[in-house]
């Protein structure tokens, strides 16, 4: 015994000292080979020597990483004891082992089985029982050391001490190159660090093969952040992504046909004031309505009752420039308190909301060197209003 503690002890000294060349471990579903030498300590009752030198040749299969099958033929040449001679020992076995943390470089073991040995042409029955110690310094490469209670289980009962070191080889393939690291990716979002141009894009923000948020209208404005995301292109848009809207009318500056409307004014969809005009042709120097033109006190009620959340409704009487300014410009004034007072008795509006003013020839929307543009500079217009203009 005290010879096995020194082999097993120079045996692991060895093992520490040599370098790991690759991964080393216990692998499963493989077979191993074990090729061992080392002694035989027999019963003092035998008719043989205590001490002779044995070898052993181990064939296993790793059921798992820690479970195996192992069978073990080992031999010896025995000196006799007193004639000289020598007889051979043969033992034949098959253990199951068990190893303790597979995954590490050193792996002890337990194992135990059953098998047989013959002895001088005496075959008896065997079990046996021990453990040793597995240290892999290269990959499917082992020193073992091994040490079994060897019993003959027929007749009387015999104990010997088998102990053995050597090599364990295991039949795998090689080791595959470890898979390379997925490249750092800091904000998660698939890019690649070195290849993305927007690192910080907040987690869970679609992007584009760049990395970048997605910007589906191309203004500017990522998707994540786009209050209006189908702008069409070219139009400017705000920080929220939104066209442009000076005026504040709620119609963007790209569709707005009156981009300087007083804030408060209400606009029709083309972003300009919301207006209605009459064309009520007077008599000269007259601000009486025909009854001809009823029809159009109709749409100017119609149009006062459809804004009733406005407060103001501007009555604008216009001319055009024959006369003079002064005379006109009251003429206007004339004509447009005429409407006013037509929309109060006739159809009962609120004399509160409606102001009458007058532009005279000021504001002329056609030429007045024709007939027909004069005609269309002879109106009054109605004029949604916030606040009443100057």
């Amino acid at each position: 015994m005290k010879r096995m503690g020194c082999f097993i002890t120079l045996l692991l000294l060895c093992c520490w000292l040599l370098p790991a060349v690759a991964l080393a471990e216990v692998k499963a579903g493989v077979f191993t080979v074990s090729p061992m030498l080392g002694g035989i300590r027999m019963e003092g009752n035998q008719a043989v020597e205590k001490d002779s030198p044995a070898y052993s040749l181990g064939i296993g299969y790793n059921l798992t990483e820690h479970f195996g099958l192992e069978t073990v033929l080992a031999g010896s040449s025995l000196d006799k004891k007193g004639s000289g001679g020598s007889t051979s020992l043969v033992t034949y076995r098959l253990d199951g082992l068990y190893r303790f943390l597979p995954q590490n470089r050193l792996v002890p073991y337990l194992a135990a089985g059953v098998g047989g040995y013959n002895l001088s042409s005496n075959h008896e029955l065997m079990a046996n029982y021990g453990g040793g110690l597995l240290y892999y310094f290269a990959n499917n490469v082992a020193f073992r050391a091994d040490a079994r209670h060897l019993m003959a289980i027929e007749g009387k009962t015999q104990h010997n001490l088998l102990y053995t070191a050597g090599f364990l080889f295991q039949l795998a393939g090689a080791t595959p190159p470890p898979v390379a690291a997925a490249p750092p990716d800091s904000d998660g979002d698939g890019e690649p660090d070195h290849l993305d141009r927007c690192p910080g894009t907040p987690a869970g923000v679609a992007v584009d093969r760049h990395g970048c948020p997605i910007d589906s209208d191309g203004d500017g404005v990522p998707d994540y952040l786009d209050a209006c995301p189908d702008t069409p292109a070219g139009v400017a848009v705000d920080g929220r992504g939104c066209p442009i809207d000076s005026d504040g009318d709620g119609v963007p500056d790209y569709l707005d046909q009156c981009p300087d409307t007083p804030l408060g004014v209400p606009v029709d969809e083309t972003g300009c004031p919301l207006t209605l005009t009459l064309y009520i042709n007077f008599a000269f120097d007259s601000d009486v309505i025909g009854a001809e033109y009823r029809s159009e006190l109709d749409k100017a009620a119609a149009f006062v009752r459809a804004n009733e959340d406005v407060p103001f409704i501007v009555i604008s009487g216009h001319t055009d420039s024959r006369g003079s300014a002064a005379y006109n410009l009251r003429l206007s004034e004339r004509r447009a308190a005429a409407v006013r007072q037509a929309l109060i008795d006739d159809y009962g509006l609120d004399r509160a909301k409606l102001i009458a003013r007058g532009y005279g020839e000021t504001q002329p929307i056609a030429d007045n060197d024709t007939e027909e543009g004069r005609y269309q500079n002879r109106r009054v217009q109605l004029m949604c209003c916030v606040v009443l203009p100057e």
